[in-house]
């Protein structure tokens, strides 16, 4: 007997019918044995990949899309129908679910169980396309189904949009991109939010953002009015389209479609697909379906917008009650089944409550007002006034547990719902007691105070003024003088009541007299006193001018006793003025004290300038000085000195290298650092002309030493000389009365007239040397014919020059005169060629002159023995003489600077031993010269 098994599998063999149950987290299909012989299976198992590559090429994709959408997403129903690779050849099947079933436990994922039967094949292709196009929308229409609930059922939507436009991505077979582009708010720039690329194909999402719409017009202006971009081809682009074309060429885009993303009537972005390397015939399928996903992702895009909106101003609210600094209360009030109030219950209140409670917050919070309070019936009365009334109460709440006052605003937000918020004001009725106290204490000062006080109004009447002013102005009682008005006392200058009236704050100070009063008031005495006032305008809350009040002292005594220290003042500042002394007194640790202007200025500072930035500091003492007096400040800090004394050089004011001498005593008089107390006293006092005159007296002492010494010398060196010619002359003279021989008398005489000139030339060197000396060398100017000075000069020394010497008067200009002095001109060019004569045995002495700028230049030049670089140094000194062998005093070139100087002029030597010397002087003359 055939059992029901049996029986089932012939049927289902006869009516081409199987099953098959599905494991979709393992990936495999449990096959029946018709569906098993039908594809040719040892087994009774399939893979889902084994059982896609079974489906014909052009219903593969659309299988296996359905095959992911249904393991990824519980569908209730599924239905296809497609053609396959049969082991009897090509074979149409229908399947459709029958139901799903989760898994448990060891059981694994959720399972599928569903029917399969072998159907007719479509005869015509019409009824082929029909058939795919149908199973295209459903699939479609699955997807979109299936992308909604994604978004309603998952809370990452940043990942479930991108799974979204990868399915699209796949969808399409090729390569390219699917993306989403959001405007700004002004719709001047998009930049791209999201993208999935195919594989080979670059991602362009960070070099597209923030692009502005005008590089792209045609584009935007399409998308911004809510038309789509459909381009099977870049050809369809309109000419207008030349910035786009570019981009999308450089791209490699082939085909596209673009859809705007609205919401409202706003277009807020848009999303696109770019196909490359491939073209597409878009059909209205594709867009149809393609925008509705668009609409659905841009609805759900704004709908969580929306609500995390919601979420933030809920977490705002709820930190705002729970977080601000005041009390939060929420009660629900209670009603009995007469519907009367009778009861409360705190519902809800923040942390900061805690601290006026002075409980814990789980202790109250859901607690009856009658669980905290034993009489809660005057707390529930006004909770029902605030219900009853239409805006908000306030009332003042202390807290005895904690001891803190608090104020309360309370209202009704909903039916028997009242909130309450709450300030701490303890602080605030603290300060309202001590406002109390204060005044009764400022009543008191106001009495008693040891100044006069006036009150006026805002129109000058006196109001009010207490003991001490009716004291100073001698006022019996204040009737007698409540009512006058400041600005008609006589005593007040008009400019004062004039300042009074426009200022804030003025103050003054008067001659007040009694007996000019009189008419004003009756004052109880006749004097003169010197008062001080401050006068302050009164202003009330809100800023508005109600009065003014004075405040007078009697400074009658004060200033007889300043008046009299000013005096002393004045007159040490005269002694300090007068005696150049200075005086300071200051803390050397915080620098801080005061000085007198004499002070400042014999360091060289202002006396505006800051004691912190003079001591310590001394920028203006010489660095050798300053050391000294810093060293001595770092000692006193240790407590090791006391005292310093000490000459120092301070800067000239004007002048950068000169300096003046002050004297330096610096004196502690307190030293008490652990009180931060170092006390110094120092006075300075200018000594510069006491250095000065003590320069000028060790200067003059030096020279009188000096000329001792040279008037020793001078007599000795003179004796020296005398005595030379004279006894040549006396010698000489001798034998020239015993000689009998023509010759030698002619030699004695010769050597007797060479001495005569020697020693007439020492007496005459001497005779200018003394006038020199005295001051009165005399200069007597007039018009001077240079070339006729030299010519003589020359001519009248041609008979000392030795036979191989040549002496000349150099090429010269046919005429130059000057004014000076023609005899000392003499002297001058004269000894230097007298010098030139004595050292020179061959060659040429050169006389002449040339003019350089606005002075004359005399030279005599010879080619004698010259002179060494030392012996030039010294060469115009008194008493030098470089050859001692030769007759001389050494006093000729000295003699001759002295009048070069003397005449306003320079003098010099240029020389180089064994090839000569070449003196010159020069004058800063007026020349009157012709051609050569």
């Amino acid at each position: 007997m055939q059992t029901d098994n049996e029986r089932y599998r012939k049927m289902a063999s006869l009516a081409q019918v199987g099953w098959w149950e599905a494991d979709i987290s393992a990936g495999y299909y449990l096959c029946s044995d018709f569906l098993c012989d039908l594809l040719g299976l040892e087994g009774d198992t399939i893979s889902a990949a084994e059982f896609i590559n079974m489906v014909r090429e052009d219903y593969r994709d659309q299988i296996f899309q359905e095959f992911r959408a249904n393991s990824s997403i519980h569908k209730d129903f599924y239905e296809q129908t497609f053609p396959i690779h049969s082991k009897y050849g090509e074979v149409w099947l229908h399947t459709r679910l029958a139901f799903r079933e989760a898994g448990t436990g060891d059981n694994g994922g959720d399972r599928s169980f569903g029917v399969i039967q072998r159907v007719e094949a479509p005869k015509e292709e019409e009824q082929r396309n029909a058939l795919r196009r149908v199973n295209d929308l459903l699939r479609r229409q699955g997807f979109i189904s299936q992308s909604l609930l994604r978004f309603l059922r998952d809370d990452e939507i940043e990942s479930c949009i991108s799974d979204i436009l990868k399915d699209i991505l796949n969808i399409y077979h090729g390569r390219g991109r699917v993306y989403i582009f959001e405007y700004d708010k002004t719709q001047t720039h998009h930049s791209c939010i999201y993208e999935v690329v195919s594989e080979g194909v670059s991602a362009e999402k960070d070099s597209l953002q923030c692009i502005p719409t005008d590089e792209s017009k045609w584009w935007s202006q399409q998308i911004l009015s809510g038309k789509p971009i459909v381009l099977h081809s870049l050809k369809q682009l309109p000419e207008e389209a030349v910035d786009e074309y570019q981009i999308l060429v450089v791209q490699g885009i082939t085909s596209l479609m673009v859809t705007p993303l609205m919401a409202g009537d706003h277009v807020w972005g848009y999303m696109g697909i770019d196909l490359v390397d491939t073209y597409h015939e878009w059909s209205n399928e594709d867009f149809q379906w393609f925008s509705s996903l668009g609409n659905i992702i841009s609805i759900c895009i704004e709908l969580r917008k929306a609500k995390d909106r919601v979420t933030r101003e809920q977490s705002f609210l709820k930190n705002l009650f729970h977080f601000m600094p005041m009390g939060y209360i929420r009660m629900s009030i209670i009603r009995d089944e007469k519907n009367q109030p009778c009861d409360y219950r705190i519902t809800d209140a923040n942390q900061i409550s805690t601290r006026f409670f002075g409980n814990p917050l789980q202790e109250y919070m859901g607690a009856l007002a009658s669980e905290i309070y034993r009489d809660p019936s005057s707390k529930l009365d006004f909770l029902v006034d605030v219900l009853e009334s239409d805006s908000y109460k306030e009332k003042d709440e202390y807290f005895p547990n904690t001891g803190l006052y608090s104020h309360w605003i309370l209202y009704s937000p909903e039916k028997d719902e009242v909130v309450g918020l709450f300030t701490d004001s303890t602080e605030a009725v603290k300060a309202n007691r001590a406002l109390d106290r204060s005044e009764k204490l400022f009543k008191s000062i106001f009495a008693n105070i040891p100044a006069g006080v006036e009150i006026y109004d805002k129109d000058g009447y006196l109001i009010d003024l207490n003991n001490k002013d009716l004291e100073i102005f001698a006022v019996a009682d204040k009737s007698d003088v409540i009512g006058v008005n400041f600005f008609d006392n006589p005593n007040v200058p008009q400019d004062i009541r004039d300042r009074v009236r426009d200022e804030d704050l003025v103050d003054f100070r008067l001659s007040y007299s009694f007996e000019r009063a009189q008419g004003y008031y009756q004052p109880n005495r006749s004097s003169t006193i010197d008062i001080y006032t401050k006068v302050s305008k009164l202003y009330d809350n809100e800023g508005n001018f109600n009065g003014y009040i004075l405040i007078s002292i009697d400074n009658t005594e004060s200033i007889d006793a300043m008046n009299r220290i000013h005096d002393f003042e004045n007159f040490f500042l005269l002694i300090s003025d007068y005696a150049k002394v200075g005086y300071a007194k200051l803390n050397l640790l915080n620098r801080k004290g005061y000085a007198i202007k004499q002070w400042y200025k014999n360091l060289g500072e202002d006396e505006d300038v800051p004691l912190a930035d003079i001591v310590g500091v001394y920028r203006n003492m010489h660095p050798d000085d300053r050391q000294s007096i810093l060293d001595f400040y770092k000692e006193v800090r240790t407590g090791n000195r006391k005292h310093f004394q000490g000459e120092m050089r301070v800067k000239r004011p004007g002048n950068k290298d000169e300096w003046n001498w002050i004297r330096m005593n610096v004196v502690v008089t307190t030293y008490l650092p652990e009180k931060n107390e170092i006390e110094i006293i120092g006075i300075n006092y200018d000594i510069t002309e006491l250095k000065e005159t003590e320069a000028e007296l060790i200067l003059a002492r030096d020279k009188a030493q000096m000329m001792d010494r040279l008037k020793s010398a001078f007599l000795a060196n003179m004796s020296h000389e005398i005595r030379t010619p004279l006894n040549a002359i006396v010698g000489f003279s001798d034998l020239l009365v015993d000689t009998e021989s023509i010759e030698e008398r002619r030699e004695y005489i010769q050597i007797v007239k060479e001495n005569n000139d020697l020693l007439l030339q020492l007496i005459s060197d001497i005779l200018d040397l003394s006038k020199i000396e005295a001051g009165t060398f005399e200069f007597t100017s007039g018009d001077v014919d240079v070339n006729m000075l030299c010519e003589d000069i020359v001519r009248s020394m041609q008979m000392k020059v030795k036979e191989n010497v040549e002496l000349v008067f150099d090429p010269h200009l046919a005429e130059c005169r000057i004014i000076s002095d023609r005899n000392r001109l003499h002297q001058v060019i004269s000894n230097f060629v007298n010098n030139a004569i004595k050292f020179t045995s061959e060659g040429s002495i050169r006389v002449g002159y040339q003019q350089e700028g606005g002075e004359l230049e005399f030279y005599v030049q010879d080619t004698g023995v010259g002179i060494d670089k030392e012996g030039q140094s010294h060469i115009f000194e008194r008493f030098v003489k470089l050859n001692s062998f030769v007759h001389g005093t050494g006093l000729g070139l000295s003699i001759c600077q002295s009048i070069v100087e003397q005449m306003g002029g320079q003098i010099g030597v240029e020389s180089e031993p064994g090839k000569g010397s070449r003196f010159w002087f020069r004058l800063p003359c007026f020349v009157v010269v012709s051609e050569k």
